[in-house]
């Protein structure tokens, strides 16, 4: 498809140029040099739009096929949601660093992406155990050289987890903090996806990307009661917090600087798409 527009593109652009000799009949020739000046414009505006969006990709894999081309980089590869009630967000804690996150989790990928996982030497990430739970996480490391195939795979979301329906219920469900007779079944929203980019990870010691998809709750009347309960009768040493979007920025700081809880830096990014671990 791409080349198909590169060659429409080109050609129109020989046309506007050169064209002006090829059909005699020039009211004709008007007529169709100002419809390709319309579909030269249209395309030119499609690809301008399309390097805009798609510029930290295509600079993140300049610098992965180059600087990092033989180094592996960790990728991860996750999705949160935004749970908001009364100006208010629940967050849960997490299950290996005491901190407060938002519900979610990394993607899993599925076993017909093994192959492909062989063919790009996929390895899994070093620092966490592999058992029941994190088999086939989306935590993964990938050389350099190969990480455009990886995302290119991952966003054409084959082979890989793509409801988010699975951490919520393991989070919330599971651990009795929401009712599953409210809770069957959620809907939810996608706001965005932070910005791809490449740091330095000192805990891993070695490159980063983080990949977190934000999607927003849509609760129904019946899940807003409950949730509003939930709020209502928060206790603390709960697994849940309910926290203001400023304490979020904050990272659980309070005006007067004390910090009664830590909340995990990445939870930042449920309100401001642009935001990158520092």
């Amino acid at each position: 498809m791409t080349l198909y527009y590169i060659i429409t593109f080109l050609f129109l652009g020989v046309f506007i140029f050169f064209g002006d000799s090829w059909i005699p009949n020039k009211q004709v020739n008007d007529t169709l040099h100002e419809l390709a000046i319309g579909a030269f414009g249209a395309l030119l505006g499609m690809a301008i739009n399309t390097i805009i969006n798609l510029r930290s990709k295509l600079w993140v894999c300049f610098l992965a096929a180059t600087i990092y081309r033989n180094q592996h980089i960790r990728v991860s590869a996750a999705y949160i949601f935004k749970i908001n009630i009364d100006g208010k967000c629940l967050l849960v804690k997490g299950r290996n660093i005491d901190q407060l996150q938002p519900v979610g989790g990394v993607y899993k990928r599925l076993p017909d992406s093994s192959r492909l996982f062989q063919d790009l030497e996929i390895l899994d990430d070093k620092c966490i155990p592999i058992c029941d739970t994190t088999r086939q996480d989306l935590r993964i490391r990938v050389k350099g050289k190969y990480l455009h195939k990886f995302l290119q795979w991952f966003d054409s979301n084959q082979d890989r987890e793509i409801s988010h329906w699975r951490e919520f219920c393991e989070e919330l469900i599971r651990t009795h903090i929401l009712d599953s007779n409210v809770f069957p079944l959620i809907n939810y929203k996608f706001l965005h996806r932070n910005p791809l980019y490449i740091h330095y990870s000192a805990f891993y010691e070695c490159p980063e990307i983080l990949i977190h998809e934000v999607y927003e709750l849509l609760p129904t009347e019946s899940q807003v009661t409950s949730l509003r309960h939930l709020l209502q009768t928060e206790q603390l040493g709960s697994k849940f917090r309910w926290v203001t979007e400023d304490a979020i920025k904050r990272l659980g700081y309070l005006p007067d600087n004390t910090k009664p809880f830590a909340i995990a830096e990445h939870t930042i990014s449920l309100f401001d798409k642009e935001f990158k671990i520092k």
